[in-house]
């Protein structure tokens, strides 16, 4: 019996039009099971009865099936022509829209020294990292030379709380600027926590900065992972910020990196976030860029080491759902989304194609433009300067293609049964192969986008309550949370879960 989930439909069926079938792709789940997926998003689990009607074009042998395929977009008639438009038009929006995301390097210097930092950062001593008031000034009106409606301004690093004058400067000079664009400005600031002050957070705060932070785990982790500059543990001093921002009522994102230390605490690294305070977190796997690239045998792990801990990890915290505490990761969330509908929200380096350039740009601490900000490790993703280029400049620059014809385009990529919902990553590529058009077999990235796209689908398909998880993790407010929740108001009632409701006594 076909089965699809998607929540969009059009408004009308057909019943003996004439159809065409739509590209769609094919994966086989099982020995009489066939996941078809389409570009717009859509998808239906097809038996092999249903499948052979479809690709034999005998559809109006099985007027049910001729319906639901007709619903989803998989064929084309005249009744859904304008909603597959529509759809279509919803899922590539990202690329017409102009780039929403800016990323940018106040300094360079960091007092920390994590093991695979991708900045390439540099000690908090040195001169000549951090970005002048002029190059400030020529970012910021770079930025609103974008089309967007909406900005976001991320302040990254390097710690960017080491030159608080800039951080300054670009949120006032920003907020004048907007007084002739009128956009819908966001500011957001990524920072270690082990620089912040009072004075500081009560700045974010009155300056509606909004916070995000790095916390790889418990303690023992953490502090291997993420060391001070010249040795010395930042745990105590990220746990102090936390507790001082939550005191204040501050909402903070936060995420952990996986590093080949971290694969052994799956579950201990989503017990630490509970006992934070978190309700979320976004596991982020290592790629072969930076200061990971150099100790890669030491620090890196091959694709299959990750999605075990993927599967162990994402296994444990269904189980937390199932047990009333809602705690979401926050990449798979964008993921499903694209899953379960053509909303044109997206995680940008998931896109296809990727959000590179069209999505968001970074600039570094003298102003040179890259694609993205995990491109600033190699200077063959440099696109140009704000004190040379216009934004139209770089719009129109020959890299700008490549990244659009390199992510998602490939007859590898094309083919794919999860296209609709993945994207490739030129940066990562080039830090494995040394090329940005991928040889899939030695694609450590899609390997593991492939396996998640998959988990995710395969427990939509064959398991009923992690299908309600997944979607009220993607829309909230049409899908409530599927258990009678547990309020877990303070730092007691979350170890006590933990504790009791989870068996985790040894790993706190």
């Amino acid at each position: 019996m076909a089965l699809s989930i998607f929540n969009e439909k059009p408004k009308s069926h057909s019943r003996n039009d004439d159809y065409v079938v739509n590209y769609y792709h094919t994966k086989k789940y099982d020995n009489d099971h066939y996941l078809i997926t389409v570009n717009h998003g859509s998808w239906v689990v097809l038996d092999k009865r249903e499948f052979d009607l479809l690709r034999f074009n005998r559809l109006d042998e099985d007027k049910h099936l001729k319906s639901l395929l007709e619903e989803t977009g998989i064929i084309l008639t005249n009744n859904n022509r304008n909603f597959i438009l529509t759809a279509t038009k919803n899922k590539f929006q990202h690329t017409q829209r102009g780039t929403s995301l800016h990323i940018l390097v106040p300094t360079l210097r960091c007092n920390q020294k994590c093991i695979y930092c991708h900045a390439k950062s540099m000690d908090p001593s040195k001169k000549g990292y951090d970005m002048t008031k002029e190059t400030a000034k020529k970012v910021v009106d770079f930025m609103f030379q974008s089309p967007a409606k909406g900005i976001t301004i991320e302040y990254q690093g390097g710690e960017p709380t080491l030159n608080m004058e800039i951080v300054k400067f670009i949120r006032d000079y920003s907020e004048e600027v907007n007084k002739k664009h009128k956009k819908d400005v966001r500011w957001v600031i990524v920072t270690n926590f082990t620089n912040l002050d009072e004075e500081k957070i009560n700045y974010f705060i009155e300056k509606k900065i909004d916070l995000c932070t790095s916390l790889d785990g418990p303690e023992e982790l953490h502090n291997h992972n993420r060391p001070f500059v010249g040795g010395g543990s930042t745990y105590k001093d990220v746990i102090k910020t936390i507790k001082i921002c939550r005191d204040k009522g501050i909402e903070m994102g936060a995420l952990p990196t996986i590093t080949k230390e971290s694969l052994k605490y799956s579950k201990e690294i989503v017990d630490e976030y509970i006992k934070q305070g978190f309700s979320s977190l976004m596991s982020r796997n290592l790629n072969f860029m930076g200061f990971a690239k150099q100790i890669w045998s030491k620090l890196g792990y091959t694709p299959k080491e990750y999605l075990d801990f993927f599967k162990e990890q994402m296994d444990y915290i269904l189980e937390i759902n199932k047990k009333g505490f809602p705690f979401i990761d926050v990449k798979l969330k964008f993921i499903l989304q694209r899953m379960l509908s053509t909303d044109p929200r997206t995680f940008t380096c998931y896109g296809s194609p990727c959000g590179a350039v069209i999505g968001q740009i970074a600039y570094d601490q003298d102003g040179n433009i890259f694609t993205c900000d995990e491109a600033r490790s190699d200077d063959v993703f440099k696109i140009g300067s704000v004190h040379t280029h216009t934004y139209a400049d770089i719009m129109r620059e020959s890299a700008c293609k490549v990244v659009d014809l390199t992510s998602g385009l490939s007859d590898v990529c094309d083919n794919c049964v999860w296209h609709p919902y993945c994207g490739t990553c030129m940066v990562a590529v080039y830090g494995a192969q040394g090329n940005v058009v991928s040889k899939h077999a030695w694609d450590h990235e899609c390997k593991i986008r492939e396996f998640q796209a998959d988990y995710l689908m395969r427990k939509m398909i064959y398991d009923k309550d992690a299908r309600a998880i997944f979607q009220h993790w993607a829309f909230p407010n049409k899908f409530p949370f599927p258990f009678r929740k547990k309020k877990l108001s303070t730092q007691n009632e979350r170890e006590r879960f933990i504790l009791e409701e989870l068996g985790s006594r040894g790993r706190l």
